[in-house]
């Protein structure tokens, strides 16, 4: 049961929409989930993060990712944009302040969010940080490089140039190189078979929307490493998550935040960060 109230589309922009779904209980404190990638989803799973009764639950799909439309588009796709597609969805809800839960990717988002409209965060709760800064993609790009060449036999400017050529088997041996590479960071694993089935058309869309991030340096500017928070900012990180870690000491530098490790990767579906995700939302919602 997943107590959906409402689902549509809203645009914000010429050319993209957004597609979201509204959980759990009218009336009770609102939260905006913020899904990791770019070029991921929103996912009814995700709600196993969620007291369905105590949340007012805002899921969405991100520019190009998932049902947005157009799907994979990257005119008009960056950060700052997303931040404002916040603000669009938050102003179409009629909320006065949100708390935001942010994964992975979402975890920027929530911080830059947060940053930048104080005055619109009650609280935030983030989990397998991800923080674009300079010194942290040093970190994440060598570690795909590395793979690309070692494993895969490719280079990372090979893949961005077959993501973007009309042959499909170009197109699903620079996914496949890819999605490796991000396992093996991860820590995670895939059996061959199943990587193979989960390159379709639409994750070939998904990950040349990914990639286009990695290399713009997901549009991480100068002045964002003046970024402070004001607000109450919760912290679940596994303690096998190399990148999370570094973003970790990032954000030690610029808020006061409550940090719980766990013994885990980067997957925020890890059954040990989905209990920790759950109970750090419930230990200060407002209706407790």
């Amino acid at each position: 049961m997943t107590h959906l109230q409402s689902s549509g589309y809203l645009p914000v922009s010429d050319n993209h929409q957004l597609y979201w779904e509204r959980h759990g209980r009218e009336g009770a404190e609102p939260v905006f989930f913020l899904h990791g990638g770019p070029g991921g989803c929103s996912s009814r799973d995700h709600l196993a993060f969620f007291n369905l009764e105590h949340f007012d639950i805002v899921l969405f799909d991100q520019r190009g990712g998932g049902r947005s439309t157009p799907h994979g588009e990257r005119l008009g796709n960056e950060t700052e944009r997303i931040i404002d597609d916040i603000e669009t969805l938050r102003e179409h809800f009629g909320f006065a302040q949100i708390t935001v839960l942010g994964v992975s990717w979402g975890s920027w988002l929530a911080l830059k969010y947060a940053w930048q409209r104080p005055s619109h965060v009650h609280r935030l709760v983030l989990a397998s940080l991800f923080v674009p800064s300079p010194e942290n993609l040093v970190i994440y790009h060598h570690a795909v490089t590395r793979y690309l060449s070692a494993k895969a036999f490719t280079s990372f400017e090979q893949v961005c140039e077959d993501l973007d050529q009309p042959c499909r088997q170009l197109q699903r041996q620079a996914a496949l190189a890819w999605v490796g590479a991000a396992l093996h960071l991860n820590r995670q694993r895939m059996d061959k078979a199943a990587l193979e089935h989960f390159i379709d058309d639409v994750a070939v869309r998904a990950i040349r929307l990914e990639v286009h991030y990695h290399r713009a340096g997901y549009f991480f500017h100068e002045q964002d490493q003046g970024l402070m928070l004001r607000c109450s900012c919760q912290v679940i990180q596994g303690i096998h998550d190399p990148v999370g870690l570094s973003s970790l000491r990032w954000l030690r530098q610029r808020a006061l935040l409550k940090c719980r490790l766990f013994r885990a990767g980067h997957d925020a579906f890890d059954p040990v960060l989905v209990s920790g995700i759950e109970q750090s939302l419930m230990a200060t919602n407002r209706g407790q």
